[in-house]
């Protein structure tokens, strides 16, 4: 997991308080470094530009501002060959005709992602569990400091994979001693998953150490579900938001959306963060 710093703030000494980590978990297609800069660096002009209306000196915002540090966790590079070779096969060598084949190219990655994480997770005794130890290791890099706070940020199946560790449904999962602040899923299929498991009404509870949920989702986007209807034994908030105009182009627009940035920067400081 590397930690990413804005231009503006790489070069000053850590403050002496409590940090936050901001922890991104992307969904599908490749993963490279910096994936959740656009939307990192959003989150902290709208967090300071909020303080400033609350009455901060400029200088106070930013310094304020200097509390998040940005974590990303990767995990799609198991999946890249198998996808990349998929769609050589059956997009790039011209035997596939059709004028959708573009929204196919945006499908398809994630129907393998999918299907190979359900794969690889399999059952407890029996699932080789991959990505979830590649991710508990990611995680592990990221409890440096013994003061710090850390939220979850997590799109599409970054957020069922996300939910499997933060909810301890295998041997690799939260350490009972680190807690989460909230979890955030954006563009999340998670109660697909949840009822073709036979839980159409999850029995789960937030684990005492996640303090909250929170679900965002544009209507328009074709991966993304309401989750209130389906955990009702615990409390997650869904929230619309518009990021795009097509299936394919709301699922991937709330990395660059201004009002997600915005929705987060005010709930961090509503969390008290």
């Amino acid at each position: 997991m590397k930690t990413i710093r804005t231009p503006k703030t790489a070069r000053v000494t850590k403050p002496d308080f409590e940090s936050v980590n901001l922890i991104f978990i992307h969904g599908v297609n490749d993963q490279a470094t910096g994936y959740s800069q656009a939307l990192y660096e959003n989150i902290l002009r709208h967090y300071q530009r909020l303080l400033r209306e609350q009455g901060r000196t400029p200088a106070e915002a930013e310094q304020a501002s200097r509390r998040f540090y940005q974590k990303e966790v990767f995990w799609a590079n198991r999946t890249s060959d198998l996808t990349r070779r998929f769609l050589t096969l059956q997009y790039r060598l011209g035997r596939r005709k059709g004028k959708w084949n573009f929204l196919l190219q945006g499908i398809d990655p994630l129907m393998i992602q999918i299907l190979y994480y359900i794969k690889d997770k399999g059952d407890k005794k029996t699932g080789s569990m991959g990505i979830l130890r590649a991710v508990h290791r990611e995680f592990r890099r990221s409890w440096t400091t013994p003061r710090g706070k850390n939220v979850v940020i997590a799109h599409s199946l970054g957020s069922v994979i996300a939910f499997d560790y933060l909810f301890g449904f295998r041997k690799y999962r939260l350490p009972a001693r680190q807690s989460v602040e909230a979890f955030v899923t954006f563009g999340s299929p998670l109660p697909l998953f949840t009822t073709a498991m036979g839980y159409v009404e999850s029995p789960v509870q937030l684990p005492r150490n996640v303090r909250r949920w929170i679900n965002i989702l544009d209507p328009d986007d074709s991966v993304a579900r309401y989750c209130r209807p389906h955990f009702k034994r615990l409390s997650v908030e869904d929230i619309e938001m518009n990021c795009g105009w097509t299936p394919i182009g709301a699922h991937t627009g709330y990395w660059r959306s201004q009002p997600m940035a915005e929705l987060l920067a005010k709930r961090l400081l509503a969390w008290g963060l």
